[in-house]
């Protein structure tokens, strides 16, 4: 989304993109040694090219001020220019007070002061719901207290404002994905029902397809590899199919039916079993 639809951001990092000229930075990163960061922009106005760094945050880490301290002095000193560093936090939550500088002391003594915004997403909900910032709809439920059926509406009401069919499957398929931290997937599958023809092609819906015909593979070849053994020995005991259920591996389910019929005894079937677990 950074990537697509920096102005949306540009905005929740600076107020405005008024007279600002931005580009995208593409795999920022910094040597000496090499950080991995989240997101980089390109900035200039009419008098000065700048840095903005965002990084995008799901909860507060303590060790995020100094972490920032660094990324900001070293993205200086790799580009030369001016850095503008922002921290965004991304899921709704209860803070109490949110650090916004590293700091440096000396026997009490500040010495050195590093300052950052700490920007808390959920401010921008009347916004994003608003449609001025449309573009994060997808994000809505991460920024509510409530997570609920309605926000996931609200959400979906947003995304189909855009006249763009790419970007509504593109921001379907990320709200979904996020959804799925709070929902079940029974429930996003009849949620996105209607829309499960767009989605087809997005990544997070054929893992959720590919999931599940795994298993139920799985629970086939689990339900009938007991067949084998009744037939010989009679009766299973019901601790041995517990432990065939508690096996997920596909190859090692195909393999026991053959295994089982080379074994004298159930109890050395059930030998076979904890082998398995080992």
């Amino acid at each position: 989304m950074a990537r697509q639809y920096p102005e949306a951001f540009i905005k929740v990092a600076l107020g405005s993109t008024e007279n600002i000229v931005f580009e995208t930075i593409e795999n920022p990163e910094i040597n000496l040694p090499e950080r991995r960061l989240d997101f980089v922009y390109g900035l200039s106005d009419e008098e000065k090219e700048y840095i903005l760094h965002l990084d995008f945050q799901l909860r507060h880490e303590a060790s995020l001020p100094e972490r920032m301290h660094i990324y900001n002095a070293l993205l200086t000193a790799s580009n030369n220019k001016p850095v503008i560093s922002k921290i965004i936090y991304l899921e709704r939550r209860e803070y109490r007070n949110l650090p916004q500088e590293y700091v440096v002391s000396y026997q009490g003594k500040r010495e050195n002061v590093f300052t950052y915004q700490a920007i808390m997403l959920w401010d921008y909900t009347e916004k994003i719901a608003s449609g001025e910032l449309g573009e994060l709809a997808p994000l809505l439920i991460l920024l509510t207290k409530e997570k609920s059926e309605e926000v996931l509406v609200k959400s979906k009401e947003l995304i189909f404002k855009s006249q763009d069919q790419r970007w509504q499957a593109d921001a379907l398929s990320l709200a979904a994905t996020i959804a799925g931290r709070y929902f079940p997937k029974e429930f996003l599958f009849k949620f996105f029902k209607e829309e499960m023809k767009m989605l087809r092609e997005a990544s997070i819906v054929q893992d959720w397809i590919n999931e599940g015909m795994e298993k139920g593979q799985i629970k086939t070849l689990q339900e009938g590899i007991p067949d084998v053994p009744a037939e010989c020995f009679g009766l299973i005991k019901k601790g041995i199919g517990k432990k065939i259920m508690a096996i997920d591996d596909p190859l090692v389910l195909k393999s026991l039916p053959k295994k089982s019929v080379k074994v004298a005894s159930l109890e050395e079937f059930a030998g076979l079993l904890e082998e398995l677990e080992k």
